[in-house]
């Protein structure tokens, strides 16, 4: 019944989940305009890591929020096993994270509960990575080629 109830309730809106990261995350920063939404914080998957820098891209409603770990600092980025992702530039420097499949998530979720959390797991997985060249994370692992 209750996933019934989560199906048929609106979507949360960008200005909502906007106010709602800045609650949250006061010390991040966020820029609403023109149906965008982008938020700049950072995170740090335990208290003995490193802090990361994210970067969330929302555009629109329709499309699953980008997550973007930035920096000039970023472990690995150069390795061709460099896990879970969907774009690396290595110029810039940054890396588009793969987090979920497309139906985890919807904007019925706030991104501050589920996006957030999940980028401060995948960095957690991502330093043991670093540590030991295996990605404990789980989820679809693509071949190399």
């Amino acid at each position: 019944m209750a996933n019934k109830k989560f199906f048929n309730s609106p979507k949360i809106s960008l200005a909502s989940q906007a106010i709602y990261l800045r609650n949250e995350y006061p010390e991040s920063r966020c820029l609403l305009h023109c149906g965008e939404l982008i938020w700049w914080g950072d995170i740090r998957p335990t208290p003995l890591s490193r802090t990361y820098r994210i970067r969330i891209e929302c555009h629109g409603l329709q499309r699953r929020p980008r997550v973007i770990l930035y920096g000039d600092h970023i472990e690995g980025i150069d390795r061709r096993d460099f896990p879970h992702h969907f774009e690396i530039d290595i110029e810039k420097p940054e890396v588009v994270l793969c987090l979920h499949m497309p139906y985890e998530f919807d904007y019925r979720c706030w991104i501050a509960d589920t996006i957030i959390p999940w980028t401060q797991e995948w960095l957690y997985f991502y330093e043991i990575w670093l540590a030991t060249g295996e990605w404990c994370g789980g989820g679809h692992v693509p071949k190399i080629k």
